[in-house]
């Protein structure tokens, strides 16, 4: 006879931080399909969906997964899908790194060849010529595979029909597939390896009659000295990709005021190139039901005042409110909970202030550093004193500026406001600073 074995099932518990829970069913159980579905509903009770997972924080959404601006992609891919350059400008971690990969997921759907960077990635002339002409072969499908393998190992031995591909493509688009096949060519001469890379958007979107959108996010970064010469290498990209008609840009950066100095001063080779789009506030409406429905993938029933306490406490601001969900998410996991209340909505506001402590710390640290003009800008703004207050105008100009291109306030829509860009981080400021 056959010898029957005790099944192992495995269990989650509440608590991310403990083991799985292990429980040895006997075989004459298990044999019972009548066993079954109570194991789904154990399962469906104790086995919950990751709070990270629910309410991710540190990375952009597949467009699936956002909450609210649907009316920001539609019209950006518009926009784009008629050739019109468009430019983002919106603090960091506020949504704009979302929104353009969403337009530009559905602007691929089309048909159209993508080129994505992004310059937080990449702190050289010599990284940037090589990934974006990696990026540019890979809209070929045969040529993707081919940079695939370059990209996963190093540079290739080509031989057989790689060989012959790679030729192919060379004749074809000239000595920007070089760099895309052979790692470290660039490092050689890196200027002249960025135009080659930027000529052969136009070349690969013309030969195959494809409409071509290259995004480069964190634009700004480009003006930094890890890129040599800012000024000339934005002129020569305008000067190409101005005679690049297949070839339509996304641009976006997280320092507001560089943005709109690189587009808008007369003095800046981008000057003109492409209007702005302004993100919209996600409404109040549209975060009540995207977080409720977040909630509901892990059968979490939510009160409509926990749901506005989530609003209040994030200010819309949107990696704020998702990490004050995400640590009521953890609170009430960890007491083995469905239900998430007012209370379970305040403990997740302070689960939040706690988790960035740290982050908070260093950031008035840093400002400290800028010296005592930035100091009291800033205190002021955390307690919603004008900045200007008890300080001399050039002074104050002078540390706002200071403050602005750390990323740490953002000009408002009105002459002379200023704003903290992250809420949390005036909670924090608020407790700590004393009142002016």
């Amino acid at each position: 006879m056959r010898q029957s074995w005790p099944a192992l099932l495995f269990l989650s518990r509440p608590s991310s931080e403990a083991s799985p829970a292990l429980y040895v069913l006997p075989s004459r159980i298990v044999g019972n399909m009548a066993f079954w579905p109570y194991v789904y509903g154990i399962l469906a009770t104790v086995v919950r969906v990751a709070s990270r997972i629910l309410f991710p924080t540190d990375e952009p959404l597949p467009a699936e997964r956002m909450i609210g601006r649907v009316e920001d992609v539609d019209e950006l891919a518009a926009q784009l899908r008629g050739g019109i350059h468009r430019i983002l400008a919106a603090p960091r971690r506020t949504g704009k790194s979302t929104v353009c990969r969403a337009a530009m997921a559905r602007l691929g759907d089309g048909g159209a060849y993508l080129v994505s960077l992004s310059l937080f990635e990449l702190t050289s002339i010599a990284s940037l010529a090589e990934r974006m002409a990696q990026l540019t072969l890979a809209n070929r499908g045969p040529l993707a595979r081919l940079v695939e393998r370059v990209r996963a190992g190093g540079e290739v031995v080509l031989k057989g029909a790689a060989l012959t591909l790679s030729v192919k493509a060379t004749a074809e688009l000239g000595e920007g597939v070089e760099l895309a096949l052979r790692p470290g060519l660039a490092a050689g001469d890196p200027h002249a390896a960025l135009l080659g890379a930027l000529r052969m958007l136009e070349r690969i979107a013309e030969r195959d009659d494809r409409p071509l959108v290259l995004f480069i996010d964190e634009l700004q970064e480009i003006t930094d000295g890890d890129y040599g010469d800012g000024h000339r290498i934005l002129k020569e990209l305008r000067e190409i990709l101005a005679s690049s008609p297949h070839v339509t840009c996304l641009f976006a950066g997280s320092v507001e005021h560089l943005m709109r100095d690189l587009f808008t001063n007369r003095q800046r080779a981008l000057y003109g190139f492409g209007g702005f789009h302004d993100l919209t506030p996600i409404t109040e409406r549209e975060w009540s039901e995207g977080l409720a429905a977040r909630f509901a993938e892990d059968q979490v029933r939510v009160d409509l005042d926990a749901l506005e306490r989530f609003v209040a406490a994030g200010r819309g601001h949107p990696r704020c409110t998702m990490l004050i969900a995400q640590q009521a998410h953890v609170a009430i996991v960890e007491q083995g909970s469905h239900h998430l209340d007012l209370s379970a909505a305040e403990r997740g506001y302070r689960g939040a202030l706690a988790a960035e402590r740290a982050r908070h710390a260093d950031g008035l640290l840093d400002v400290r550093r800028l010296g005592p003009g930035a100091l009291r800008v800033l205190t002021n703004l955390a307690h919603e004193t004008p900045p200007y207050r008890s300080m001399e105008a050039k002074t104050a100009r002078r540390a706002l500026d200071a403050l602005a291109a750390a990323g740490i306030v953002n000009r408002g829509t009105g002459r002379g406001e200023w704003a903290i860009t992250d809420p949390l981080f005036v909670d924090y400021l608020s407790a700590t600073l004393p009142r002016p």
